[in-house]
């Protein structure tokens, strides 16, 4: 009868192990399968939102051009063109955001008139604002040395985007204004709503990813935008602040470090 050998010390038998690394797998899988879930979850939220603004605009600039109305025709077909700009910046940020889940979001800062890219922005949206009866105005505190600041522009842009269609779709406002101001070492802006607010227990976890207020009386959403607001402004080594009183609206900060003495 043939004598079985026993494994040599220190090694282990054939086949042993087997269930650990089985387990290692699954668990890699699964997460593989999360970050692809949630992948799919981010890109239907930031690409949803200038694609629907783009069809009210080519829907109105057809009705236009139907009418006989060719110079409005124009003025919305450029809107519309707009739009199509910042969809294109919104793809490539989300991107960059997604290649580099765990790492800070590649700036390409320039210098930008602060106060021109807000107004266009705010004309951009303007379609989308009047379907909700929201009145946006953008108010920029005097500065002797004008708005001219060091900022990736499609960063920030997709900042105050993000917080304006977040007031539009869940603050229930009638009135959002857009504030610039600056001092103590940074420049800030702010998106002031005159909507229901948000519940002290909600304040925190809406900056979460998949997390929506609960305490609140707002709209379903995604918990994603204030999400990217948050990675953004992190990014730029600056800070998100909310003041809140439930049915007292709502003023989000952003405040940017100030390169001012680089002017």
């Amino acid at each position: 009868m043939k004598e079985q050998s026993s494994p040599t010390p220190g090694r282990a038998a054939p086949g042993a192990g087997h269930g650990e690394s089985d387990s290692a797998e699954l668990t890699r899988l699964k997460r593989e399968i999360a970050t692809r879930d949630d992948i799919l979850a981010i890109a239907a939220h930031e690409l949803r939102n200038p694609l629907h603004a783009l069809a009210l605009h080519l829907t109105l600039a057809r009705a236009t051009a139907q009418s006989g109305a060719h110079a409005e025709a124009a003025e919305r077909i450029r809107r519309a063109e707009l739009t199509l700009r910042r969809y294109s910046e919104r793809v490539t940020v989300l991107m960059e955001l997604l290649a580099s889940p765990g790492a800070v979001y590649p700036l390409t800062p320039r210098r930008v008139d602060v106060v021109a890219l807000l107004e266009t922005l705010v004309e951009s949206l303007d379609q989308e604002a009047r379907s909700r009866s929201i009145d946006v105005s953008v108010v920029g505190e005097s500065d002797a040395a004008g708005w001219s600041r060091l900022v990736d522009p499609v960063a920030f842009e997709q900042i105050v985007d993000n917080l304006l269609l977040n007031a539009f779709k869940h603050s229930r406002a009638t009135r959002i204004v857009v504030r610039l101001s600056c001092g103590d070492g940074e420049w800030r802006v702010q998106v002031e709503d005159n909507g229901h607010g948000i519940a002290p227990d909600d304040q925190h976890a809406i900056f979460e990813k998949f997390k929506v207020a609960a305490h609140s009386s707002r709209g379903a959403g995604t918990g994603l935008g204030l999400w990217i607001v948050t990675r953004l402004v992190q990014a730029m080594g600056g800070r998100v602040a909310l003041q809140s009183v439930p049915g007292d609206g709502c003023i989000f900060t952003i405040g940017i470090p100030d390169m001012s003495e680089t002017r």
